[in-house]
């Protein structure tokens, strides 16, 4: 496998999911090896997990006084289509812009656009059986001879314990939207999170299952694979192509931070 970027640079704007702000962003064609790399307001941001500033709601990175919000949706699309050399210059705001809510638009764009290079990608293979834990999630790393990610998770009112899997094909989750319980809308708010979220960005469940949103869901299992994109997103975080089944039951953005530190020291 052999590391890639893209052939020319391309745009993606609009409001942020948390900031509520507007938002845009320039991808730049990159063959030095130096990864993936956020440029903002003159400082360069590695995307990796040690400059990972916050888990809350959405994976933060920063330099500094310098951040740049909810990277997940971005890297996860990057991770499926194989691209590891990029600098995201980011031109106004402090956040990936939302876009739909999911990776579609970004997977749209990008898939045309991949350019290989001359070098082999930089692989973590997973030797032997491990598991990181919090009070109520899991994250377990199985030897395999390829990258698998599953999540086992529950959306109220609609199912228990359902598991999705990513073995490659990238259609089949980059469509899945960001999602929350209408009940924790006025949470999120008073948080300061959440400012540019709406049903044009999100989906909205009530507790019965109800989904607030017109058009209903893209598929049945919508949510639990937003919630592989996004730890496939974090994951992407060890700057690494990881070469075993990672399997995450109802884990988010602090577990799954968790895991790559862990991973990273072994």
């Amino acid at each position: 496998m052999y590391q890639a970027t893209i052939k020319e640079a391309i745009e993606f704007e609009g409001i942020g999911l948390h900031t509520g702000e507007y938002s845009k962003i320039r991808l730049h064609p990159d063959d030095s090896y130096n990864g993936v790399r956020f440029f903002i307001k003159g400082e360069y941001i590695p995307a990796n997990y040690k400059y990972v500033v916050n888990t809350r709601y959405s994976t933060d990175l920063g330099k500094g006084d310098k951040i740049i919000k909810t990277v997940e949706h971005l890297m996860a699309v990057l991770y499926a289509l194989g691209i590891d050399n990029l600098v995201i210059e980011v031109l106004e705001g402090w956040e990936v812009p939302a876009m739909d809510g999911s990776g579609y638009l970004f997977y749209k764009n990008l898939k045309e656009l991949i350019q290989k290079l001359d070098r082999e990608k930089e692989v973590f293979e997973i030797k032997a059986p491990i598991a990181v834990k919090n009070c109520t999630a899991k994250i377990e790393a199985l030897p395999c001879s390829r990258f698998i990610a599953e999540y086992v998770g529950s959306v109220e009112g609609l199912y228990k314990d359902y598991r999705v899997r990513f073995k490659g094909n990238a259609k089949e989750l980059v469509f899945a939207r960001t999602f929350c319980y209408d009940y924790q809308v006025e949470t999120l708010r008073k948080a300061g999170l959440a400012k540019g979220g709406s049903l044009e960005n999100a989906v909205v469940f009530g507790k019965d299952g109800k989904v607030y949103n017109s058009e209903g869901l893209r598929s049945k299992d919508e949510p639990i694979r937003h919630k592989l994109l996004d730890l496939i997103g974090d994951l992407s975080l060890l700057g690494k192509h990881i070469k075993g089944r990672i399997i995450s039951y109802y884990g988010g953005h602090s577990l799954n931070y968790d895991f790559i530190k862990y991973l990273a020291g072994l």
